[in-house]
């Protein structure tokens, strides 16, 4: 912790105070492109449907269905679940942790329903998503009970992110180009360049 202050021009005293903080989280939302991209006020645009791929049934959290995600993110996903599996017994018992309740979402789709629903404040649902790019994934990483999978009440985030699978995805979901969205712990995002072998 020190050195990560020292680095960061703070005083290197070890203690993860408010500084230390601000410093860290801005340091991990720069690992995030679609950051980034919101900084410079750009709204990337959705991929070309031909880089999109189906998830499969097992894939697909039943409180929600999706149904698409950038095809090499959809293979980096693949690859992350089957060594969360291998290496995380609490993910191999359970095969609803790790399903997707959110991948691609259409703008337009998006959009009429932030005017339907009068939820477009940047919290409830953003007005651009990173969920648009195909490469923003939500992850089932369990739940409380009577909170939903998405619930962002403290002690449901708290639940979430002292299970042995959200901790293991922080340690190692960036071997497969995730990185997290500190805030909610089922959000993940994709963060390599789109990978052209997967052109159809």
């Amino acid at each position: 912790m020190a050195a990560f202050q020292q680095t960061y021009g703070l005083p290197p005293t070890g203690v993860f105070d408010a500084a230390t903080f601000q410093v860290f989280r801005g340091v991990w939302q720069e690992r995030r492109p679609f950051v980034m991209a919101r900084l410079r006020q750009e709204c990337p645009e959705p991929p070309p449907i031909n880089q999109l791929g189906y998830l499969v049934a097992s894939e697909e959290h039943a409180d929600r269905l999706t149904r698409l995600l950038r095809r090499d993110v959809l293979d980096a996903y693949r690859r992350l679940v089957a060594a969360a599996r291998a290496e995380v017994p609490e993910a191999e018992a359970d095969p609803e942790l790790l399903q997707i309740f959110s991948g691609f979402r259409d703008p337009e789709a998006d959009a009429a329903r932030c005017a339907q629903d009068r939820n477009c404040d940047g919290l409830r649902r953003a007005v651009c998503s990173p969920h648009r790019t195909g490469t923003a994934v939500d992850l089932y990483v369990g739940q409380l009970q009577g909170m939903g999978v998405d619930s962002t009440a403290a002690a449901s985030r708290q639940h979430m992110s002292r299970t042995a699978t959200y901790r293991w995805l922080v340690a190692n979901a960036g071997r497969f180009g995730f990185v997290p969205y500190v805030f909610e712990p089922w959000h993940w995002e994709y963060v390599k360049p789109w990978d052209d072998s997967f052109a159809p």
